[in-house]
C-alpha cells in the first residue's frame, strides 16, 4: 500500500488528500439534508425531495460553469471563487432556521459545489497527463474515503447540533482552500516550466485539428452511456430503499449496505486491480464490463426478496461502480483538446448530476406502473442500452484517433 502511494507524483498525492478533506466536509451535511428539512424545518418529505432535485440542477449548472471557468478564467481563480462561496454559504446555513433562506442557500451551495467538483479531475489530468486511469481512480477512491469519514463525522456533529454539521463542512473547506492556495500554485508553475517535446506538441496540435463532429459525437455518446448508468445506480438510493422497507428490511440493514459499498471501494482496490488486469485491460473493456455488472446486479435483485440477496447485489453493483465511474472521465480526458480539460470534466460531472435528477423520478414512475419486478428488468435493460452507447462511443473515438494520426502524418 505504501509503495503504491509513493508511486504517484507528489502533486497528485496532495490533490488526493485535498479530495478526501473536501468530500469529508461535503458528507457532513448531505446525508442529513432530508432529515433536517423534515424534522427540524417541519416540511413534508415531498418538499425535501423537490429541493434535492433543484439542488442537483444547480450542481449541474455549476459543473458546466466551473469547467469553462477552469479553462478560460484560470485554475486558481476558479478554485478561489468556488471554495470561498462554499465556505460562506456553509457558515450561513449554520446560522439560519428560516426555510426560505435555507432554500436559497441550499441552491447556491449546489451551484458552488458543482463549480468545484470538476476541478479535481481536471487538475489530475493537467498535472499528470501520463497518469491515465491511475490518477483519476485515486481521486475517485479519495472522494469515497471522504464520504465514509464525513458520514460518520456528520452523525456525531448532528448529535450536538445540526448547525455544527454546517460549521464542520465550512472548516473542512477552509483547509482545502488553504491547500490549494498555498501548495498548488507551486506545482502548477513547475508543470508550466517543464519542457514539452516536439512529439507532444504535434500530437496536441493534431488533436485540436481533429474533426469537431467526430470529437463531440464521441463525447455525446460517452455522456449518454454515463447518464443511463447513473439512472440505474441511483435507484439504490431512492425506490429500492422504499421497496426494501416494504419487504420488512429495516433502515439499519439498508444503511449497512452502504457501509459495505464504502468499505469495498476503500479496501477492494487490489480486487479491482486484479479484475482490470485479467478482464478489462483497456478502458473500453472496463466501461463495458462495469455496465454489464450493473445489469447483473438488477437481475439478481429481480430473483430475490431476501436480505442476503440485496447484500450480494450491492457487492456486485459496487464492483460495477468501481469500474465505470473512474473510467468515464479518464476516457473523456484521452480525447480532450488542449485547453478544454475543465469543460470536458465539467460536462462529465454534470452528466452524473443529470442522472441523479432524472433517476428518482423515472424510477418512481416505473415502480408505480410495473411494480418492483418490472423496475428491475427495465433497469437491467437500460444498463444494456448503456453498453450500446459505450460501444458506439468507441467507434467514434477510433475515428478521432485515425484523424489525429492522419493529420500528424500530413504535417510530417
Amino acid at each position: 500500500m505504501g509503495q503504491t502511494w509513493k508511486s504517484y507524483p507528489s502533486s497528485i498525492r496532495l490533490l488526493a488528500i485535498a479530495a478526501i478533506i473536501f468530500s469529508t466536509g461535503m458528507a457532513c451535511i448531505w446525508p442529513l439534508v432530508t432529515i433536517y428539512i423534515h424534522d427540524y424545518l417541519g416540511k413534508p418529505l415531498t418538499v425535501a425531495g423537490f429541493l434535492l432535485l433543484l439542488n442537483q440542477g444547480a450542481f449541474l449548472i455549476g459543473s458546466l460553469a466551473g469547467g469553462m471557468l477552469f479553462d478560460r478564467w484560470g485554475k486558481m481563480k476558479t478554485i478561489v471563487l468556488s471554495s470561498f462561496g462554499i465556505i460562506v454559504i456553509s457558515i450561513c446555513l449554520g446560522f439560519t432556521t428560516d426555510f426560505t433562506v435555507y432554500t436559497v442557500l441550499l441552491l447556491l451551495n449546489g451551484l458552488f459545489y458543482g463549480t468545484l467538483s470538476p476541478v479535481m479531475n481536471a487538475l489530475a489530468v493537467v498535472m499528470w497527463p501520463e497518469g491515465g486511469r491511475k490518477a483519476i481512480n485515486l481521486i475517485y477512491v479519495a472522494l469515497n474515503a471522504g464520504v465514509a469519514a464525513g458520514s460518520a463525522l456528520g452523525g456525531v456533529l448532528a448529535s450536538v447540533s445540526f448547525a455544527w454539521t454546517f460549521f464542520g463542512n465550512a472548516f473542512a473547506q477552509v483547509v482545502v482552500f488553504a491547500m490549494f492556495v498555498l501548495i498548488l500554485p507551486r506545482h502548477l508553475k513547475a508543470l508550466e516550466e517543464a519542457p514539452v517535446t516536439k512529439l507532444d506538441q504535434s500530437a496536441s496540435s493534431a488533436l485540436n485539428e481533429a474533426p469537431k463532429k467526430v470529437v463531440w459525437g464521441a463525447l455525446v455518446l460517452l455522456c449518454a452511456g454515463l447518464l443511463i448508468s447513473w439512472i440505474v445506480y441511483v435507484q439504490w438510493t431512492t425506490v429500492l430503499s422504499t421497496y426494501m422497507q416494504s419487504l420488512g428490511i429495516s433502515l439499519r440493514q439498508y444503511s449497512l449496505l452502504w457501509t459495505l459499498n464504502g468499505a469495498l471501494i476503500l479496501f477492494g482496490q487490489p480486487l479491482i486491480s486484479w479484475v482490470i488486469k485479467h478482464f478489462a485491460r483497456t478502458l473500453k473493456t472496463q466501461m463495458l464490463l462495469g455496465t454489464y455488472v450493473f445489469a447483473l446486479s438488477m437481475l439478481i435483485l429481480s430473483q430475490t426478496t431476501a436480505y442476503a440477496g440485496f447484500v450480494v447485489a450491492m457487492f456486485v453493483m459496487t464492483i460495477g461502480e468501481m469500474l465505470v465511474w473512474p473510467a468515464v472521465p479518464t476516457v473523456a480526458a484521452e480525447f480532450t483538446p488542449e485547453g478544454q480539460e475543465g469543460f470536458i470534466q465539467g460536462l462529465v460531472s454534470g452528466t452524473g448530476s443529470a442522472g441523479r435528477m432524472l433517476g428518482p423520478l423515472l424510477g418512481a414512475v416505473i415502480f408505480q406502473n410495473f411494480q418492483a419486478q418490472g423496475l428491475l428488468y427495465i433497469m437491467a435493460g437500460l444498463s444494456l442500452m448503456s453498453v450500446a452507447f459505450f460501444v458506439l462511443h468507441s467507434s467514434f473515438q477510433k475515428r478521432s484517433k485515425r484523424s489525429v494520426i492522419a493529420t500528424t502524418t500530413i504535417e510530417k
